[in-house]
Formats: C-alpha cells, sequence, structure tokens
C-alpha cells in the first residue's frame, strides 16, 4: 500500500509538473508558430494546433522594412549599461547596510524599500518633468539614467540579503591583516557573493529590457526606439500584422533567452545565496 500510494504521489507531482511547464512553454510556442503563419489561417477556427501553412515572410518584412536591429542594440545598450551602473552603486549601498552602523541606518533602509511601494508610472510625469529641465529627453543616455533609478533600489536590497548571508569573521580576518574596507568589499566579499551579484545583475537585465513605460514616454526618435516601443510601433489603427509582430517579439526574445540559457547555474545558485546565514 504504501508503494501505490508513493508511486500515486509521484503520478500527480510530475503530472503538475508537466502542466506547469506547458504553462509556461505555451505562450512562446505559439508566438512562434503564429509567427510563420500568414494569410487566413492566422486567424481560422479552431485554431490548429501546428501551423497549416510556413512561410518566413514576417520576418523578412521585419528585418527588411523595420530597423528591429537598431532597436535590439539600442535596448541592448540601455539596460546593460543602467545594469553596470546599478550593480556598481547598489553593491557599495548594499555593503554599508548590511556591515556598518551608523545614525539613520534604518530610516535609509526604510527610504529605500519605500520606493518599491509605488508604482513606476506615478513616477513618469515627474521624471519627465526633470528630463525636460536637465535637456535629457530624446536620449538614449537618459533611459539609462531613468532604469537606474528604477533599478537601485532593487539591487540594494537584493546585494543586501547576499550579503547578509556571509559571515563576517571572513572580513574581520582580512582586516586584521590590513586590508581597507575597500579591499575587504572588492577581494574578499564580492568574489564570495558573485552567484548573488550575477543573479541580480540578471534581473536588473531583464527589467531594462523588457521596460516599455519610461521608454515611451522620453524618447520621440525611431532611431532611439528600444525593442519595446518597436513592437509597439506595429499596432495599426485599422491593421495589425499579427505575423510580423509575433516575428519581430520572437527576435527580441531570443537575447534574454540566450542569456539565461548561459548563465542559468549562477541564476539558480544565486537565488539562494541570501537564505542561509552562517
Amino acid at each position: 500500500m504504501r508503494t501505490v500510494k508513493r508511486l500515486t504521489w509521484e503520478a500527480l507531482f510530475y503530472a503538475a509538473l508537466l502542466l506547469l511547464l506547458a504553462s509556461v512553454v505555451f505562450p512562446f510556442f505559439w508566438m512562434v508558430k503564429t509567427s510563420i503563419e500568414t494569410g487566413h489561417t492566422l486567424f481560422s477556427y479552431p485554431p490548429h494546433l501546428l501551423p497549416a501553412t510556413a512561410s518566413m515572410e514576417g520576418y523578412r518584412t521585419v528585418l527588411e522594412q523595420t530597423p528591429v536591429g537598431l532597436w535590439l542594440w539600442n535596448s541592448f545598450i540601455v539596460a546593460s549599461v543602467s545594469t553596470l551602473l546599478a550593480l556598481i552603486a547598489g553593491v557599495s549601498g548594499a555593503y554599508g547596510l548590511s556591515r556598518f552602523r551608523y545614525r539613520g541606518k534604518r530610516t535609509l533602509a526604510l527610504v529605500i524599500l519605500t520606493t518599491q511601494m509605488m508604482p513606476p508610472l506615478v513616477l513618469i510625469i515627474p521624471i519627465y518633468t526633470i528630463f525636460i529641465q536637465l535637456g535629457l529627453t530624446d536620449s538614449l543616455f537618459g533611459l539609462i539614467l531613468g532604469n537606474f533609478a528604477f533599478s537601485l533600489p532593487v539591487v540594494i536590497w537584493m546585494m543586501k540579503s547576499v550579503f547578509d548571508s556571509i559571515p563576517f569573521e571572513i572580513e574581520e580576518a582580512a582586516r586584521i591583516d590590513g586590508a581597507s574596507w575597500l579591499c575587504v568589499l572588492t577581494r574578499v566579499t564580492v568574489p564570495i557573493a558573485l552567484t548573488g551579484l550575477i543573479a541580480t545583475g540578471i534581473f536588473t537585465f531583464l527589467a531594462g529590457w523588457d521596460e516599455f513605460m519610461l521608454a515611451r514616454t522620453i524618447v520621440t526618435s525611431t532611431s532611439k526606439w528600444v525593442g519595446t516601443v518597436g513592437l509597439a510601433s506595429f499596432i495599426g489603427a485599422y491593421v495589425t500584422p499579427w505575423d510580423q509582430i509575433l516575428a519581430a517579439a520572437t527576435i527580441f526574445t531570443l537575447p534574454p533567452v540566450l542569456l539565461f540559457l548561459a548563465v542559468q547555474k549562477y541564476f539558480i545558485a544565486g537565488l539562494g545565496a541570501g537564505g542561509v546565514k552562517g
């Protein structure tokens, strides 16, 4: 009876796991499937699970008639530079919150946490007003600064939890040997927290890659559009070329997917980096 019960629970577990996997994979499958269909098959009812007709016309049109490559490059520049700046500033801020004692530390931590309680949409208009006065509208540099501002509190809190899990005795030994706090941070603590740092960087990069509202608000020139704004431009007032939209969406999805596959072991290890202390 125990064997039957165990096999039953295992079967239910794997069935639920397959169902969850299918719910995650199916949207990507449907995106790719629709991107290679054309004509009436796009809106056939009942819909076909497999493409009735396969064509690369959507990809050809997107690559030849739109600057999708430039949009992807702009997205990469904005996401990577804002992530790098947020990691540099966030690591030092997180280390200060994790290791040092000073007046106003709890208040500062509360202020940083409070910024995450406000939806980014509420901050778009104030940021846009400030950027107008500073002359940062319609520029990738302004978009980088905006993404940096949104990402910095997240990086600080994620890295603080990682630093809290590292025993302080390791750093004390380096301090006794004469190392400065900067040397301890860069040569001792950060190498130990590397998996958490990579996981935080991936999370921040994907947030910058997928950001839309800020980019749609402060950037107007087509040559400075990022991928998310470029995808939205395919939607017309009367006609929407779904095969082209999903072809562009497939192209836009490939870089973060490849990035995640390349560093997934570090990301998975980094998720639990702050879960155990000592």
